[in-house]
Protein backbone atom coordinates (compact mmCIF):
# COMPACT_ATOMS: atom_id res chain seq x y z
CA UNK A 1 0.00 0.00 0.00
CA UNK A 2 1.47 3.35 -0.98
CA UNK A 3 1.27 6.13 1.64
CA UNK A 4 1.77 9.75 1.12
CA UNK A 5 4.41 11.17 4.21
CA UNK A 6 4.58 15.09 5.15
CA UNK A 7 7.44 16.02 7.08
CA UNK A 8 7.93 18.98 9.31
CA UNK A 9 9.02 20.13 12.98
CA UNK A 10 6.32 21.35 16.07
CA UNK A 11 7.09 23.42 19.11
CA UNK A 12 6.94 21.37 22.27
CA UNK A 13 4.41 23.53 23.14
CA UNK A 14 2.57 22.98 20.11
CA UNK A 15 2.90 19.01 20.74
CA UNK A 16 1.60 19.59 24.43
CA UNK A 17 -1.17 20.98 23.03
CA UNK A 18 -2.37 18.52 20.81
CA UNK A 19 -1.93 15.96 23.69
CA UNK A 20 -4.62 17.72 25.67
CA UNK A 21 -6.75 18.74 22.81
CA UNK A 22 -6.82 14.90 22.32
CA UNK A 23 -5.81 15.62 18.10
CA UNK A 24 -3.46 13.06 18.51
CA UNK A 25 -3.68 9.85 20.60
CA UNK A 26 -2.40 6.07 21.37
CA UNK A 27 -3.29 3.35 19.24
CA UNK A 28 -4.70 0.12 21.06
CA UNK A 29 -1.67 -1.32 20.62
CA UNK A 30 0.72 1.21 22.09
CA UNK A 31 2.55 -0.22 24.95
CA UNK A 32 2.36 1.86 28.62
CA UNK A 33 4.45 4.25 30.21
CA UNK A 34 8.39 3.02 29.93
CA UNK A 35 10.69 5.78 31.15
CA UNK A 36 11.96 6.40 34.61
CA UNK A 37 12.50 10.29 35.54
CA UNK A 38 16.53 9.92 34.49
CA UNK A 39 15.36 9.64 31.04
CA UNK A 40 12.90 12.03 31.00
CA UNK A 41 16.03 14.45 32.69
CA UNK A 42 17.86 12.56 29.44
CA UNK A 43 15.46 14.22 27.02
CA UNK A 44 15.52 17.56 28.53
CA UNK A 45 18.61 17.81 28.63
CA UNK A 46 19.03 17.06 25.41
CA UNK A 47 16.80 19.04 23.92
CA UNK A 48 18.01 22.40 25.75
CA UNK A 49 21.62 21.18 24.07
CA UNK A 50 20.08 21.14 21.21
CA UNK A 51 20.94 17.68 20.28
CA UNK A 52 19.26 15.25 17.74
CA UNK A 53 16.17 13.79 19.16
CA UNK A 54 14.54 11.18 17.11
CA UNK A 55 11.26 12.51 15.11
CA UNK A 56 7.60 11.63 16.07
CA UNK A 57 5.58 9.24 13.37
CA UNK A 58 1.90 10.63 13.66
CA UNK A 59 -0.18 8.75 11.14
CA UNK A 60 -3.98 9.15 9.84
CA UNK A 61 -6.57 6.53 10.48
CA UNK A 62 -10.10 7.16 9.31
CA UNK A 63 -12.80 5.02 11.59
CA UNK A 64 -16.00 6.07 8.95
CA UNK A 65 -15.92 9.96 8.68
CA UNK A 66 -13.64 10.07 11.95
CA UNK A 67 -10.46 11.15 11.63
CA UNK A 68 -8.02 9.75 14.00
CA UNK A 69 -4.30 10.98 14.29
CA UNK A 70 -2.25 7.59 15.65
CA UNK A 71 0.95 7.82 17.26
CA UNK A 72 2.82 5.38 15.99
CA UNK A 73 6.53 6.25 17.31
CA UNK A 74 7.27 8.67 20.22
CA UNK A 75 4.86 8.14 22.77
CA UNK A 76 7.87 7.83 25.25
CA UNK A 77 9.50 11.25 24.08
CA UNK A 78 5.66 13.15 23.80
CA UNK A 79 4.85 11.76 27.52
CA UNK A 80 7.93 13.04 28.67
CA UNK A 81 7.65 16.33 28.16
CA UNK A 82 3.69 16.93 28.91
CA UNK A 83 5.31 15.71 32.65
CA UNK A 84 7.95 17.81 32.40
CA UNK A 85 5.98 21.07 31.10
CA UNK A 86 3.38 20.01 34.51
CA UNK A 87 5.96 19.27 36.71
CA UNK A 88 4.32 15.79 38.15
CA UNK A 89 5.05 12.11 37.20
CA UNK A 90 3.19 9.20 38.20
CA UNK A 91 4.32 6.31 41.03
CA UNK A 92 5.73 3.30 39.31
CA UNK A 93 4.82 1.63 42.59
CA UNK A 94 1.20 3.18 42.66
CA UNK A 95 0.38 1.99 39.20
CA UNK A 96 2.24 -2.02 39.47
CA UNK A 97 -1.94 -3.14 41.01
CA UNK A 98 -2.25 -5.67 38.38
CA UNK A 99 -5.96 -4.99 37.25
CA UNK A 100 -4.21 -2.57 34.41
CA UNK A 101 -4.31 -4.74 31.21
CA UNK A 102 -1.11 -6.05 31.72
CA UNK A 103 0.13 -10.17 29.88
CA UNK A 104 1.73 -12.34 32.68
CA UNK A 105 4.35 -14.58 31.54
CA UNK A 106 4.64 -17.58 33.98
CA UNK A 107 5.68 -18.07 37.16
CA UNK A 108 10.06 -17.15 37.02
CA UNK A 109 10.83 -17.82 40.78
CA UNK A 110 12.01 -21.20 40.04
CA UNK A 111 12.34 -20.74 36.00
CA UNK A 112 15.59 -21.84 34.33
CA UNK A 113 16.53 -17.93 33.76
CA UNK A 114 14.28 -14.84 35.00
CA UNK A 115 12.72 -12.43 33.11
CA UNK A 116 11.88 -9.18 34.31
CA UNK A 117 11.17 -7.62 31.66
CA UNK A 118 7.40 -8.56 32.49
CA UNK A 119 7.40 -6.24 34.91
CA UNK A 120 9.30 -3.28 34.09
CA UNK A 121 6.59 -0.48 32.13
CA UNK A 122 4.72 1.54 34.51
CA UNK A 123 0.33 0.47 33.91
CA UNK A 124 -0.30 4.04 32.88
CA UNK A 125 -0.58 6.06 29.47
CA UNK A 126 -0.90 9.94 29.79
CA UNK A 127 -4.53 10.05 28.24
CA UNK A 128 -4.54 9.16 32.80
CA UNK A 129 -4.59 12.81 33.00
CA UNK A 130 -6.74 14.02 30.42
CA UNK A 131 -10.36 15.10 31.48
CA UNK A 132 -13.17 17.39 30.31
CA UNK A 133 -10.57 20.41 31.28
CA UNK A 134 -6.64 20.23 30.42
CA UNK A 135 -5.15 23.33 30.99
CA UNK A 136 -1.88 22.98 32.46
CA UNK A 137 -3.40 24.21 35.55
CA UNK A 138 -6.61 22.10 35.30
CA UNK A 139 -4.02 18.89 35.41
CA UNK A 140 -2.19 20.19 38.38
CA UNK A 141 -5.54 21.03 40.39
CA UNK A 142 -6.52 17.36 39.59
CA UNK A 143 -3.03 15.19 40.61
CA UNK A 144 -1.70 17.64 43.56
CA UNK A 145 -3.45 15.73 45.86
CA UNK A 146 -3.70 12.38 44.14
CA UNK A 147 -0.82 10.31 45.94
CA UNK A 148 0.01 8.33 43.50
CA UNK A 149 1.78 11.58 41.38
CA UNK A 150 4.66 12.99 42.77
CA UNK A 151 6.14 16.40 41.94
CA UNK A 152 9.60 16.64 40.34
CA UNK A 153 12.08 18.62 42.29
CA UNK A 154 15.19 17.74 40.15
CA UNK A 155 16.32 21.58 38.83
CA UNK A 156 16.37 20.73 35.22
CA UNK A 157 12.96 20.48 35.80
CA UNK A 158 12.23 23.43 38.06
CA UNK A 159 14.18 26.08 35.75
CA UNK A 160 12.13 25.08 32.47
CA UNK A 161 10.43 28.22 31.52
CA UNK A 162 7.29 28.75 29.09
CA UNK A 163 9.83 29.86 26.30
CA UNK A 164 11.91 26.56 26.72
CA UNK A 165 8.96 25.04 25.56
CA UNK A 166 8.13 27.91 22.63
CA UNK A 167 11.62 28.02 21.35
CA UNK A 168 12.18 24.61 21.31
CA UNK A 169 11.45 21.73 18.29
CA UNK A 170 10.79 18.07 17.57
CA UNK A 171 10.44 16.96 14.00
CA UNK A 172 7.72 14.44 12.84
CA UNK A 173 6.18 12.72 9.92
CA UNK A 174 2.59 12.63 9.34
CA UNK A 175 1.68 9.26 7.28
CA UNK A 176 -1.69 9.45 5.61
CA UNK A 177 -2.31 6.14 3.99
CA UNK A 178 -3.86 5.84 -0.03
CA UNK A 179 -6.14 3.05 0.90
CA UNK A 180 -9.32 3.92 3.03
CA UNK A 181 -9.75 0.10 4.17
CA UNK A 182 -9.26 0.04 7.67
CA UNK A 183 -8.34 -3.44 7.72
CA UNK A 184 -5.16 -2.97 5.13
CA UNK A 185 -4.20 0.12 6.85
CA UNK A 186 -4.37 -1.65 10.78
CA UNK A 187 -2.03 -3.51 9.00
CA UNK A 188 0.27 -1.64 7.80
CA UNK A 189 0.36 0.48 10.66
CA UNK A 190 1.05 -2.47 13.19
CA UNK A 191 4.27 -3.84 11.35
CA UNK A 192 5.27 -0.59 11.24
CA UNK A 193 4.83 0.19 15.20
CA UNK A 194 6.94 -2.83 15.29
CA UNK A 195 9.69 -2.49 13.29
CA UNK A 196 10.28 1.08 14.51
CA UNK A 197 13.34 1.56 16.47
CA UNK A 198 12.39 3.76 19.82
CA UNK A 199 14.43 6.74 21.45
CA UNK A 200 15.78 5.31 24.87
CA UNK A 201 13.96 2.03 25.52
CA UNK A 202 12.66 -0.54 22.47
CA UNK A 203 9.53 -2.67 22.85
CA UNK A 204 10.20 -5.76 25.15
CA UNK A 205 9.36 -9.11 23.86
CA UNK A 206 5.54 -9.58 24.87
CA UNK A 207 5.19 -6.02 23.74
CA UNK A 208 6.37 -6.81 20.27
CA UNK A 209 4.05 -10.25 19.90
CA UNK A 210 0.94 -8.07 20.74
CA UNK A 211 1.47 -5.53 18.25
CA UNK A 212 1.62 -8.69 15.71
CA UNK A 213 -2.06 -9.26 16.86
CA UNK A 214 -3.53 -6.25 15.04
CA UNK A 215 -1.82 -7.17 11.42
CA UNK A 216 -4.89 -9.68 11.40
CA UNK A 217 -8.04 -7.71 12.65
CA UNK A 218 -10.26 -10.92 13.00
CA UNK A 219 -7.62 -12.62 15.11
CA UNK A 220 -6.79 -10.02 17.74
CA UNK A 221 -9.39 -11.60 19.92
CA UNK A 222 -8.32 -14.92 19.01
CA UNK A 223 -4.67 -14.03 20.41
CA UNK A 224 -6.61 -12.24 23.67
CA UNK A 225 -9.02 -14.33 24.56
CA UNK A 226 -11.50 -12.11 24.13
CA UNK A 227 -15.70 -13.15 23.19
CA UNK A 228 -17.46 -10.61 21.14
CA UNK A 229 -18.83 -8.64 23.80
CA UNK A 230 -14.59 -8.23 24.64
CA UNK A 231 -15.58 -10.32 27.70
CA UNK A 232 -12.64 -12.51 28.92
CA UNK A 233 -12.87 -15.98 28.11
CA UNK A 234 -10.99 -16.93 31.05
CA UNK A 235 -13.75 -14.73 33.25
CA UNK A 236 -10.94 -12.62 34.22
CA UNK A 237 -8.84 -14.92 36.11
CA UNK A 238 -5.23 -14.47 36.86
CA UNK A 239 -2.32 -15.02 37.83
CA UNK A 240 -0.31 -14.12 41.19
CA UNK A 241 3.08 -13.00 40.39
CA UNK A 242 5.35 -11.40 42.92
CA UNK A 243 1.87 -10.87 44.86
CA UNK A 244 0.19 -8.72 42.35
CA UNK A 245 -2.66 -10.47 40.71
CA UNK A 246 -1.55 -10.40 36.71
CA UNK A 247 -4.47 -11.07 33.23
CA UNK A 248 -3.04 -14.65 32.24
CA UNK A 249 -1.46 -14.96 28.74
CA UNK A 250 -3.99 -16.77 26.83
CA UNK A 251 -1.31 -16.98 23.95
CA UNK A 252 0.23 -19.21 26.01
CA UNK A 253 -2.20 -21.85 26.38
CA UNK A 254 -3.05 -21.20 22.47
CA UNK A 255 0.44 -22.20 21.28
CA UNK A 256 1.31 -25.33 23.83
CA UNK A 257 -2.11 -26.47 22.98
CA UNK A 258 -1.62 -26.47 18.90
CA UNK A 259 1.65 -28.01 18.84
CA UNK A 260 0.07 -30.79 21.57
CA UNK A 261 -2.71 -31.24 18.94
CA UNK A 262 -0.44 -31.29 15.99
CA UNK A 263 2.24 -34.07 17.36
CA UNK A 264 -0.98 -36.33 18.16
CA UNK A 265 -1.18 -35.46 21.88
CA UNK A 266 2.59 -36.38 22.75
CA UNK A 267 3.35 -33.88 25.36
CA UNK A 268 7.11 -35.06 25.29
CA UNK A 269 7.35 -32.90 21.49
CA UNK A 270 5.95 -29.70 22.72
CA UNK A 271 8.32 -26.92 23.42
CA UNK A 272 11.39 -28.83 22.07
CA UNK A 273 14.19 -26.55 22.39
CA UNK A 274 12.81 -23.88 24.45
CA UNK A 275 13.89 -25.36 27.99
CA UNK A 276 15.21 -22.32 28.95
CA UNK A 277 12.18 -19.84 30.46
CA UNK A 278 13.53 -16.92 28.53
CA UNK A 279 13.69 -18.37 25.28
CA UNK A 280 9.54 -19.35 25.85
CA UNK A 281 8.36 -15.44 24.48
CA UNK A 282 9.75 -15.99 21.22
CA UNK A 283 8.05 -19.85 20.95
CA UNK A 284 4.75 -17.18 21.73
CA UNK A 285 5.97 -15.02 19.39
CA UNK A 286 6.44 -17.46 16.67
CA UNK A 287 3.11 -19.17 16.97
CA UNK A 288 1.28 -16.01 16.38
CA UNK A 289 3.17 -15.15 13.04
CA UNK A 290 2.29 -19.07 12.26
CA UNK A 291 -1.15 -18.52 12.35
CA UNK A 292 -0.91 -15.07 10.75
CA UNK A 293 0.69 -16.68 7.72
CA UNK A 294 3.69 -14.73 7.72
CA UNK A 295 5.62 -17.79 7.02
CA UNK A 296 9.49 -19.22 8.18
CA UNK A 297 11.24 -16.21 7.68
CA UNK A 298 9.52 -14.77 10.64
CA UNK A 299 9.76 -17.45 13.02
CA UNK A 300 12.97 -16.85 15.07
CA UNK A 301 13.77 -20.45 15.56
CA UNK A 302 12.64 -23.85 15.03
CA UNK A 303 10.32 -22.64 12.27
CA UNK A 304 8.54 -26.20 11.52
CA UNK A 305 7.60 -27.13 15.21
CA UNK A 306 4.32 -25.49 14.18
CA UNK A 307 3.53 -26.74 10.53
CA UNK A 308 1.69 -29.97 11.11
CA UNK A 309 -1.48 -27.43 13.05
CA UNK A 310 -3.72 -26.21 10.17
CA UNK A 311 -5.67 -23.40 11.91
CA UNK A 312 -8.96 -23.33 9.40
CA UNK A 313 -8.98 -27.38 9.48
CA UNK A 314 -9.01 -27.25 13.60
CA UNK A 315 -11.27 -24.07 13.60
CA UNK A 316 -13.51 -24.05 10.20
CA UNK A 317 -15.48 -21.40 9.67
CA UNK A 318 -14.30 -19.57 12.50
CA UNK A 319 -15.92 -21.69 14.80
CA UNK A 320 -13.23 -20.78 17.39
CA UNK A 321 -15.65 -17.74 18.45
CA UNK A 322 -18.70 -20.42 19.36
CA UNK A 323 -16.08 -22.23 21.41
CA UNK A 324 -14.60 -19.14 23.06
CA UNK A 325 -18.05 -18.97 24.83
CA UNK A 326 -18.43 -22.79 25.52
CA UNK A 327 -15.14 -22.13 27.28
CA UNK A 328 -16.55 -19.44 29.40
CA UNK A 329 -19.53 -21.27 29.94
CA UNK A 330 -17.70 -24.11 31.25
CA UNK A 331 -14.95 -21.74 33.33
CA UNK A 332 -18.33 -20.21 35.01
CA UNK A 333 -19.94 -23.38 35.93
CA UNK A 334 -16.69 -24.97 38.07
CA UNK A 335 -14.89 -21.65 38.70
CA UNK A 336 -15.87 -22.09 42.60
CA UNK A 337 -14.21 -25.25 42.57
CA UNK A 338 -10.98 -23.78 41.07
CA UNK A 339 -9.34 -23.09 44.66
CA UNK A 340 -9.14 -18.97 43.72
CA UNK A 341 -7.76 -16.32 46.18
CA UNK A 342 -9.80 -13.46 46.64
CA UNK A 343 -8.23 -12.05 43.88
CA UNK A 344 -10.02 -14.14 41.49
CA UNK A 345 -6.87 -15.59 41.18
CA UNK A 346 -4.76 -18.75 40.91
CA UNK A 347 -1.90 -19.17 43.29
CA UNK A 348 0.69 -20.71 41.12
CA UNK A 349 1.48 -22.19 37.81
CA UNK A 350 0.84 -25.70 38.81
CA UNK A 351 -3.30 -24.86 39.51
CA UNK A 352 -3.55 -22.70 36.65
CA UNK A 353 -2.17 -25.14 34.35
CA UNK A 354 -3.91 -28.59 35.94
CA UNK A 355 -7.15 -26.52 36.25
CA UNK A 356 -6.47 -25.27 32.87
CA UNK A 357 -4.95 -27.49 29.95
CA UNK A 358 -7.22 -29.82 29.82
CA UNK A 359 -10.12 -27.91 29.30
CA UNK A 360 -9.07 -25.41 26.94
CA UNK A 361 -7.86 -28.56 25.24
CA UNK A 362 -11.18 -30.35 24.46
CA UNK A 363 -13.50 -27.37 24.81
CA UNK A 364 -11.37 -24.76 22.12
CA UNK A 365 -9.61 -27.76 20.16
CA UNK A 366 -11.29 -30.73 20.45
CA UNK A 367 -14.61 -29.24 19.62
CA UNK A 368 -16.20 -31.16 22.94
CA UNK A 369 -17.98 -29.67 26.05
CA UNK A 370 -18.31 -30.34 29.91
CA UNK A 371 -20.52 -33.46 30.78
CA UNK A 372 -23.60 -32.95 32.47
CA UNK A 373 -21.94 -34.70 35.81
CA UNK A 374 -18.40 -34.10 37.20
CA UNK A 375 -18.49 -37.60 38.47
CA UNK A 376 -17.37 -40.85 37.27
CA UNK A 377 -16.96 -44.48 38.36
CA UNK A 378 -13.14 -45.44 38.85
CA UNK A 379 -11.95 -49.22 38.48
CA UNK A 380 -13.12 -51.00 40.86
CA UNK A 381 -16.23 -49.29 41.77
CA UNK A 382 -15.36 -46.18 43.29
CA UNK A 383 -16.73 -43.01 42.27
CA UNK A 384 -14.75 -39.67 41.85
CA UNK A 385 -15.10 -35.96 40.57
CA UNK A 386 -12.99 -33.80 38.52
CA UNK A 387 -12.15 -30.91 41.55
CA UNK A 388 -10.92 -34.35 43.38
CA UNK A 389 -8.65 -35.66 40.44
CA UNK A 390 -7.07 -32.43 40.18
CA UNK A 391 -6.81 -31.41 43.26
CA UNK A 392 -5.21 -34.75 43.86
CA UNK A 393 -2.80 -33.78 41.72
CA UNK A 394 -1.77 -30.33 42.65
CA UNK A 395 -1.51 -31.33 46.34
CA UNK A 396 0.91 -34.35 45.19
CA UNK A 397 3.41 -31.37 43.22
CA UNK A 398 2.58 -29.10 45.93
CA UNK A 399 4.15 -31.61 48.63
CA UNK A 400 7.54 -32.25 46.45
CA UNK A 401 9.98 -29.21 47.39
CA UNK A 402 12.21 -29.75 44.31
CA UNK A 403 9.01 -29.48 41.98
CA UNK A 404 7.65 -26.07 43.57
CA UNK A 405 11.24 -24.52 43.44
CA UNK A 406 11.46 -25.70 39.52
CA UNK A 407 8.17 -25.30 38.79
CA UNK A 408 8.41 -24.05 35.29
CA UNK A 409 11.22 -27.16 34.66
CA UNK A 410 10.24 -28.03 30.80
CA UNK A 411 9.49 -31.52 32.45
CA UNK A 412 7.50 -30.50 34.59
CA UNK A 413 5.27 -27.93 32.45
CA UNK A 414 5.24 -31.16 30.02
CA UNK A 415 3.67 -33.50 32.87
CA UNK A 416 0.90 -30.67 33.99
CA UNK A 417 -0.04 -30.51 30.36
CA UNK A 418 -0.37 -34.47 29.96
CA UNK A 419 -2.15 -34.84 33.32
CA UNK A 420 -4.84 -32.73 32.96
CA UNK A 421 -5.85 -33.77 29.01
CA UNK A 422 -5.92 -37.07 30.70
CA UNK A 423 -7.96 -35.90 33.54
CA UNK A 424 -10.37 -34.03 31.66
CA UNK A 425 -10.76 -37.01 28.99
CA UNK A 426 -13.13 -38.64 31.19
CA UNK A 427 -15.05 -35.48 32.05
CA UNK A 428 -16.07 -34.07 28.78
CA UNK A 429 -18.56 -35.41 25.54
Amino acid sequence: MENRVYYGEYSLKHWIDLILTRNIELPDYQRHFVWQERDIKRLIKSLKEKQFVQPVTIALYNVGKQKRNLILDGQQRLTSILLAYIGYLPDRKKFLDGNVEKLAGEDDSASDENDSSLHGPILWKFDELLKDKNSKEDIIERIKEDNRYSQLVDREFTNLTDEFFVNTFIGFSYIVPESIDQATVQTVFSKLFRNINYFGKKLDALESRKSLYFQHVDLVRYFDGKLEDNSDVLCDIKIMENLQPYKIDFVRYLSILSQYSACNKEAKNVLVGYSAFSSRESYYADYVSFILGQGDDEQESRPQKFTDFNFSEVFPDSCWKQRFENLKHAIERIKTTMGLNEKNSFSTWIEADYWLFGLIYYIIFDGKRLSTTLTREKRGGSTTTLQEEINAKIRSKKGNGDYIRNTNRLGNLRERLKDSCEIYNHYVQ
